[in-house]
Parts: structure tokens; sequence; C-alpha cells
């Protein structure tokens, strides 16, 4: 009871504090921005309109675009709509613009995106200021190529970027590195930024991907690369690319074995019976008309035999009985295994 009564007694002796808070906890609604840029071929704006600082009440506010060098309906879209807030709704609200690109242009134009006729809150920021970057004449601006390749022990590569079809106006364009199977921090270091043209200038521009050879690994790994947010001229038909990044390990080495099976002669190729087998001569090679490699397994009992440590790829095999003179039969049929 004393607690309420000096809570009370508070908001008595300080009332023109207490309805100053009051009015902020509505919050203050305002644009996000006060400039913005879009290129023009960028499609759509993206406009935020935000309440700051509170979200009690509902609130309103009417947002419209004004020409200034930009035209409506040529260089952009009209907007004239009422955004909204229920009580406690705090959340940023849009008042998207579409940009066209039915009419290009060279060098910058502006509009305004405003604000007016506020309910439930008062206005903080009531205007952004929107640049359209023209991209007539300006060129396209492309990766070089689609793949790029780097050994893991060249340190680094460079990425290079051409400005073609045009050069009338400043360009820019933004880039940026993604993971593919290579990984940022451990076989390369994630790179981004803005590569600029001046007015009139179409040398090629680069940046550069730092390569780390700290972790050897075999085989290739893969790094996307990406052009976007193009500024006074378009983007060219090569917006991405793989860089494949060759490791410095040594690839396993691949090794199997291979069965051979048999069955013992029983004529000799007189046609008489066969007395004195002795043991067979096994013949394989990487080709079928090169058996370069000979095992002798001494025991005419045998009907089989495993070749161990076969390096990958396909291996050819055939086979000869031989006798107590060591008179060798002809070649069997070549059969064939791969590793």
């Amino acid at each position: 009871m004393i607690a309420a009564l000096l809570a009370l007694f508070g908001a008595i002796v300080t009332g023109g504090a207490t309805a100053a808070a009051a009015g902020t906890a509505t919050g203050t609604i305002g644009m996000s921005w006060a400039s913005a840029g879009a290129e023009q071929n960028l499609g759509v704006r993206l406009i935020a309109v935000n309440r700051r600082g509170g979200s009690s009440g509902a609130a309103s506010v009417h947002c419209s675009t004004a020409d200034g060098t930009a035209v409506a309906g040529r260089d952009y879209a009209v907007i004239n709509r009422v955004i909204t807030w229920a009580s406690g709704d705090g959340a940023d609200k849009d008042c998207n613009v579409t940009i066209s690109n039915a009419t290009p242009f060279t060098g910058q134009r502006i509009f305004y995106v405003k604000l007016s006729n506020a309910t439930g809150a008062p206005l903080g920021t009531v205007q952004t200021v929107v640049t359209i970057y023209g991209d007539k004449d300006g060129g396209l601006v492309s990766l070089s190529a689609a793949t790029y390749t780097a050994s893991q022990s060249a340190g680094s590569v460079t990425i290079t970027v051409n400005r073609a079809s045009g050069a009338s106006g400043g360009a820019s364009v933004n880039y940026a590195t993604a993971n593919g199977t290579a990984i940022a921090g451990t076989n390369y270091t994630s790179t981004h930024g803005t590569l600029s043209w001046r007015n009139h200038d179409a040398a090629p521009k680069s940046f550069v991907i730092p390569i780390s050879a700290a972790t050897a690994f075999a085989g290739g790994k893969t790094v996307a690369v990406a052009l976007a947010g193009a500024q006074g001229a378009s983007l060219g038909s090569t917006k991405s690319a793989i860089l494949t990044i060759n490791g410095t390990a040594a690839a396993p080495t691949t090794t199997g074995s291979a069965t051979l099976s048999w069955t013992a002669p029983t004529l000799d190729a007189d046609g008489s019976p066969v007395s004195n087998l002795t043991g067979y001569n096994i013949y394989y090679g990487k080709s079928p008309t090169t058996l370069t490699n000979v095992i002798t397994v001494n025991n005419p009992a045998s009907g089989s035999h495993v070749i161990g440590n076969l390096a990958s790829g396909t291996w050819y095999f055939g086979i000869k009985a031989y006798n107590s003179q060591a008179d060798e039969s002809a070649l069997s049929s070549i059969v064939s295994k791969t590793i």
C-alpha cells in the first residue's frame, strides 16, 4: 500500500514528465535513409519506412513519390499509398519503387520518396532522395572467364573484370566470393569489394583472391565468384564463375587385386593326353598386346591365383601351361579387370 501511494505521488509531482514519456511511446515515423541509389536495370528499389522509439497506439503515414530530374512513368513508377502500423507494431514497412529501364539514359537522375500526413506518431526524416544511375552506353561489365584455375601453391589468383560495348559515364560493380567445395579461412580468403571505372574508362579492372597452402589437399576444390549491383553499366553475360584450386598433396594410390581361375589342360597340342604338366605362367599388363609381367605358378594341381597390389586402371591377363621341359602352350584368351 505504501509503495502504491509513493508511485502515485511521484506521478502527481512529475505529471509533466510523465505526459512527455507517454507521447514518446508512440514512436517516430521516418524514412530509413536520407538517400539511396539505384542502377537503371535494377528493377525494384527497396525503400524502407520505420517507426522508432515506441509503438504504442495505431499509426499511419502517406508515402508518395515526386519528380526531380527523373520523371515518373519514364524513369520510375509512381507511388501513392498509406502505410499503417497497429498498436505494438514497430516493424519497418516498405514503400518500394520500380525503376524503369525502358528509356536508357546516360548519367544520373533523381526523384524523391516523401512522407506526409502522419497520424498516431510524429514524423522524423520525411524524404529519401533516390539517384538512378543510367546505363545507356555505359557498357557491359563481365568477368573475363567463366572458369579459373590456380595451384594451391600459387598464393593467390587474380580475377579480371572487363567493361565492353560502351564506356560513357562512370560505372561500378560489386564482387564477392562464396564457398564451393573450398572453405573460406582454410583453403582461401573470402573476398568482396567494388570495382570502379571513370567516364570513358574501358580498361580491365581486377581483384585478388588469396589462396592458402597451410592445409595441403589432393585434387581440386572450388570457389564461386560473382558480380552484382552494377551502376552506370549493365551486367554482361558472364556475371559468375568457378575458380578451381588444384591441391598440392599427392593423390592417394589406389590398389586392388584380381583373382584368376582356370581349368587344367587334358590334351597336348598333338591331341595326346597331357602327361607331364608342371605348372602355369600368368602374363599380365596394362595393354592386351603387351603383357610384360609374369607370375609362375609351379603347381600343376592349382586352378586359381590371386594377383595383388595392382594400381588403378585396366589390367589384362592371359595364361600358358608348361611341361617339365619348360615348353609352353599357346596363350589363353585375354581377360581384363579394372581396378
